[in-house]
């Protein structure tokens, strides 16, 4: 099992909550979702034969929600987004009926596939 963390999605998703939220609790919370854990969110047409999947994360220095495109025959899990839970945009409430989490879900869906179509991204084991 891995986690992928794109370029982009590293500089706009993980640098801003890197004190918050470390590698590690970011490489627990992909594991718990490729071994079946977190919640399904519907899944953009963009990207075939993947899923996406909201978990909870916790850490000492606070609560929040990321969610992750797995590619589950690979063994891959590919972080998409980060919040806070109190965030006021998408924190509480990561759903594709939340307008604003569908919007910046699809601009980070289309930096993810771009920054993988480049080589530009890393990979870790989980």
């Amino acid at each position: 099992m891995k986690l992928v963390l794109t370029a982009s999605l590293r500089k706009a998703e993980f640098q801003p909550l890197q004190k918050t939220f470390s590698l590690e609790v970011i490489k627990i919370a992909a594991k718990k979702c490729l071994e079946g854990l977190g919640k399904n969110i519907k899944s953009s047409s963009k990207i075939s034969s993947t899923s996406l999947k909201k978990i909870q994360l916790t850490s000492t220095g606070g609560a929040g929600r990321a969610a992750f495109l797995l590619q589950i025959t690979d063994g891959k899990a590919i972080l998409v987004m980060i919040r806070l839970k109190n965030d006021k945009n998408i924190g509480a409430n990561m759903s594709i009926r939340n307008s604003k989490f569908q919007k910046a879900l699809e601009k980070n869906l289309d930096l993810l596939m771009n920054d993988i179509d480049h080589d530009n991204y890393e990979e870790f084991e989980l």
